[in-house]
């Protein structure tokens, strides 16, 4: 076992173990899934509080499309992900076209939908009773934490954690959770969704 150490890491006690079952066995599995958002945030002197409801879907292309929509049906955002794993932004407000707003907002959903990982770098440690399963980004690492097999929650950190995405509800392997929190650790930015039921109208 290797135990990671660091001044100020918060991952300096984790003991490395064999990976015998990839993270991404989690990996969401869906054709359409609703949720209520709440996108609340503030770069440099501005504010924003922005609801609505947020669909994931996956296209007959093998794309998927990512889309917050107010109750009126008009789009605060519109991103795409081909089957390539390339993103498009497809349409975005004006509040929300910063370089650095959307860049956050990709990777949250990309960590979330655990899109673009790169599975040779997947290394596996242990914590107490959660198993840990990282993967390297290109800036820093991603970390799915799990307990008894069921998905708890994502962590992106470098020296630092940087952001927190809580998962609740998250009863199948691969099914997306009931409800989502994005926390930022650095960054004045929070994302919270709970999802729609299917018998619910759009």
């Amino acid at each position: 076992m290797v135990l990671l150490g660091a001044c100020g890491n918060p991952y300096k006690k984790l003991l490395q173990q064999p990976t015998t079952s990839s993270a991404l066995r989690f990996q969401p599995e869906y054709d359409k899934v609703l949720y209520r958002g709440i996108v609340d945030g503030k770069m440099i002197w501005k504010r924003f509080h922005l609801s609505g409801i947020l669909m994931f879907k996956k296209m007959e292309d093998s794309s998927i499309r990512v889309v917050l929509q107010n109750e009126m049906g008009v789009s605060f955002f519109d991103f795409e992900w081909d089957k390539q794993q390339q993103f498009t932004v497809k349409q975005i407000i004006p509040q929300l076209d910063k370089k650095a707003v959307v860049a956050l907002l990709q990777k949250d959903l990309q960590l979330l939908l655990m899109i673009g990982l790169q599975s040779q770098t997947e290394s596996t440690f242990s914590k107490d009773e959660e198993t840990y399963q990282r993967f390297t980004l290109d800036k820093g690492y991603v970390y799915y934490i799990s307990t008894n097999n069921q998905l708890t929650r994502i962590e992106n950190a470098g020296k630092q954690k940087v952001t927190t995405i809580s998962l609740g509800g998250k009863n199948g392997l691969k099914e997306l959770p009931e409800r989502v929190v994005f926390k930022h650790h650095k960054a004045n930015f929070t994302i919270q969704l709970k999802r729609i039921d299917d018998h619910v109208e759009e």
